[in-house]
């Protein structure tokens, strides 16, 4: 499916931002370069039973191209799409370049997600079929998204890996076993430049927390690669070690394509501790490692040598990082991974207003457009301020199509010339644009945006509650945890544990669990009704 217009297309191939190279092509290459060089390893302990792989670029195509044929042979056709529900994992890694040789989209469901935010994903991406593994954390994640495809009718199938999965799953690991008898992958016929095609879903939220689907075709996820190697001065083969969810913008972009293009590999840990990834750090002789931005500082104090990192977050400096040896991959949210190289102090650089081109070298493309768009309230009061829109070669520049169900769901804001609104409020200094926040009110929790509105809603919805409203506790590295304040009836007292249990009952997202709980006669309002929830976090430490 092409969705990048024409005229756009041409602009970029021109510029030299986009090559019309895919995904496959890159770990073709590589194949042919150096077939018996690892590709795609596990290190550390592993998060699922029995799975932990280590496969060379000779080895990695060959069960690419076993796997492409069996998903054509059973029905998969170029265009659905492919969730996994996977960990960071070398297999993940497979199954991601067999979805894509088989022409397929693939989309990211996180392994923390509920029951109902898959179903929401799966109506939201239109997905099809779905790669889970037999349990997760000793969590029974096989049963889970069994549970969900059975419940939702447009699931064809589930496939899943690891050791003693539960009925109902497509065991791949025997699927592979013998990987040619499956035969050759099929010839996948597309219209214009397979490049063109769009090969991933992110998932991000707006502002009112609707789950909002992002697109990317392979031309704009190698630009994005292209774009990391240059801010970061990669000139070599390098090592990444990605902790990242293994379809996800950060691990597709930022790991897997940034190495392949470097003549590199990739290895893949599912953090739990840090001194676990401190360790596999180690054990991969990674030269980069692509995390969470709050756990680059409390990484490199624990290692022994110098690394570089690639800190995924959305680019605001609010976690430090070693000088010079950072590169920040700007999420806004889940919407784009904009490569930016901190400064000599570790500090973030701010957005350009206007072009920014690779790396910021004069002759190299322009990989993305940063500008203003003034709220028509505001025009004759600060005309450097206002929503900020994004456009270029590595920016998502259509909607994903509605779902067939004919039920409506947030859809990307793109303008009539292609930009990306972002729902971000921005202002503009000295030539750079400033993030000040969202244009809707939000609170981050783990680094996802969630709504408070949304929240304060459900917790009205307890039976011994008058009236409720969350709000951020700081957490340190990690970010915000969750507070609510609640006003009970009269004669009730709900506890944290009671309202923890009852939010069991109304299918509610593990970021929407609060960590404190306080009791007040009122919530505090302004006189237009929004809550002020720093009095909230004052009353409770009070």
């Amino acid at each position: 499916m092409i969705l990048t217009s024409e005229h756009r297309t041409e602009a970029y191939v021109a510029s030299g931002a986009w090559n019309n190279v895919t995904l496959g092509e890159l770990l073709r290459r590589s194949a042919a370069a150096a077939p018996e060089t690892i590709a795609f390893e596990d290190v550390g302990a592993g998060a699922v039973p029995g799975l932990s792989a280590r496969y060379g670029f000779a080895e990695a195509e060959r069960r690419v191209d076993g796997l492409a044929a069996f998903f054509a042979a059973v029905g998969l056709r170029p265009d659905m799409v492919l969730g996994i529900h996977l960990p960071p994992c070398a297999d993940a890694a497979i199954i991601l370049f067999a979805a894509l040789k088989a022409g397929l989209v693939v989309a990211p469901l996180p392994v923390y997600w509920t029951k109902p935010e898959i179903e929401a994903a799966i109506e939201a991406a239109s997905i099809k079929a779905m790669v889970t593994a037999s349990e997760i954390e000793d969590e029974p994640s096989g049963e889970l998204v069994r549970d969900v495809a059975a419940d939702t009718f447009a699931i064809r199938f589930v496939f899943a890996v690891g050791d003693g999965q539960p009925d109902g799953l497509i065991d791949l690991s025997e699927v592979l076993a013998d990987v040619e008898a499956l035969g050759a992958p099929p010839e996948v016929a597309r219209r214009g430049e397979a490049a063109d095609h769009v090969a991933l879903l992110s998932m991000a939220r707006t502002p009112d927390d609707e789950l909002l689907i992002v697109p990317y075709s392979h031309n704009q996820l190698t630009a994005i690669a292209t774009g990391h190697l240059i801010e970061a001065g990669i000139a070599g083969p390098e090592t990444v070690l990605s902790t990242m969810h293994p379809a996800s913008l950060a691990s597709v972009a930022g790991a897997i394509a940034t190495a392949l293009i470097s003549g590199g590999r990739v290895a893949f840990h599912h953090g739990t501790s840090l001194a676990g990834l401190a360790a596999a750090v180690e054990s991969a002789g990674a030269s980069r490692v692509v995390l969470p931005e709050v756990m680059v500082a409390p990484l490199a104090a624990s290692l022994d040598r110098a690394v570089a990192f690639s800190a995924v977050g959305a680019g605001l400096g609010l976690a430090p990082a070693p000088a010079a040896r950072t590169v920040d991959l700007v999420t806004l949210g889940g919407l784009c991974l904009i490569p930016r190289a901190r400064d000599a102090t570790g500090g973030t650089v701010a957005l350009p207003a206007g072009e920014a081109r690779m790396g910021g070298i004069d002759a190299a493309p322009v990989l993305f457009e940063a500008r203003i768009k003034t709220r028509a309230a505001a025009r004759n009061r600060k005309a450097d301020s206002g929503e900020l829109l994004l456009g270029g070669a590595a920016i998502p520049d259509a909607p994903w199509p509605e779902p067939q169900s004919g039920r409506r769901s947030a859809l990307l804001g793109v303008t009539s010339d292609g930009f990306l609104r972002t729902g971000l409020a921005a202002e503009k200094h000295d030539g750079r644009l400033l993030i000040t926040g969202t244009l809707g009110e939000t609170i981050g929790i783990a680094g996802i945006t969630v709504s408070p509105k949304r929240l304060d809603a459900l917790f009205r919805g307890h039976p011994g509650v008058e009236d409720a409203a969350v709000f951020p506790i700081e957490a340190g590295p990690v970010g915000h945890r969750l507070g609510l304040a609640v006003v009970p009836k009269p004669g009730e007292r709900p506890s944290l544990t009671e309202l923890l249990i009852w939010l069991d009952g109304e299918a509610a997202g593990k970021l929407d669990r609060p960590a404190a709980l306080v009791s007040v006669p009122e919530i505090p309002r302004n006189a237009d009704g929004t809550v002020r929830r720093e009095a909230l976090f004052l009353q409770a430490v009070a």
